[in-house]
């Protein structure tokens, strides 16, 4: 215990742990996977899935980020409208983002959509939070845009093209969340320019921790994995010894599928969390946790 108790001391700045969790709950998954794919199966395991997760995050004392889709939080049918388990979940205290209205892709959608989409599910959502709770994040469904004019970064992936669709560049969602009172949102860690596209990514740094930056009052939260395999574990550690922060993402419904999310895999890295807590002084914080306590001393602020 003793021997702990030093190396956090003498470890000024941890590494820091956010897991986020994209929680498409029941129209998400209709908008992620098309109606024609709908089963209810899928969803009922995901809503099991997240009580498992709260379970395991109850017994560890760890605190996570739920990015739901508004419409669940509305009053209604079960499954599709599922208020009372947001309210759960903001109760063992994680915190609940935005992950849009109803999942739509967001490089469609024209001006009022978007305002609507961002301003409804926040609404909802904090409907279903205690008192003086709030709703700071945004977490894009589908990912999307992975286009930030901005930074002279195009993705054709996202088959919108701006200006006639103004969903299609991360920057403009980015305004019109800080019109909302939003504080964050996730985006990717990288927005290559695109000639430096064009010229591949034999410079790349497999494991890079980029500095945060804010921008229109909005920080921008870097996703750098999706699931819980050995390349998540091994970003957690790399940033333990660079003592940066590591994002890494998860789908409750992935727990089910026989892949880099599945529930074995994220056992065995909540496992490794952890023992990095407890040996190595890491911090497993919420988004907003995060940046209360620890961004003023990294953060590179950016006017637009």
């Amino acid at each position: 215990m003793k021997g702990k108790i030093q190396r956090r001391i003498n470890r000024p700045m941890p590494g820091k742990l956010l897991i986020i969790w994209d929680f498409d709950t029941a129209i998400g998954q209709i908008n992620s996977t098309m109606p024609y794919n709908f089963r209810y199966d899928p969803i009922y395991e995901e809503i099991e899935n997240v009580d498992y997760i709260l379970n395991r995050a109850h017994i560890e004392d760890i605190r996570m980020t739920f990015a739901c889709v508004g419409f669940a939080g509305e009053s209604g049918v079960f499954p599709f409208n599922i208020p009372d388990i947001i309210s759960k979940i903001s109760i063992r205290g994680h915190e609940i983002a935005s992950h849009s209205w109803k999942h739509e892709w967001f490089p469609y959608l024209n001006e009022k959509q978007i305002y609507r989409s961002l301003e409804r599910s926040k609404q909802t959502l904090e409907s279903c939070l205690g008192p003086g709770e709030k709703v700071s994040g945004f977490v894009p469904p589908h990912s999307r845009p992975m286009s930030w004019l901005k930074k002279y970064s195009v993705s054709l992936g996202d088959r919108g093209l701006y200006p006639f669709h103004k969903g299609s560049d991360i920057g403009y969602i980015i305004k019109e969340l800080g019109k909302l009172n939003y504080r964050w949102c996730r985006v990717l860690p990288k927005y290559k320019p695109v000639w430096e596209k064009i010229k591949g990514n034999q410079s790349d740094d497999s494991v890079f921790f980029p500095v945060w930056e804010t921008h229109d009052n909005i920080v921008c939260v870097p996703s750098h994995y999706n699931g819980f395999d050995k390349a998540a574990i091994d970003f957690v550690k790399e940033a333990v010894k660079r003592n940066e922060t590591a994002v890494i993402s998860g789908h409750p419904a992935g727990l089910s599928r026989d892949k880099e999310e599945s529930r074995e895999y994220f056992d065995r890295f909540i496992d490794k969390a952890v023992q990095l807590r407890d040996v190595e002084g890491l911090e497993i914080l919420t988004v907003q946790e995060h940046i209360l306590k620890n961004l003023s001393l990294t953060e590179k602020k950016t006017e637009n």
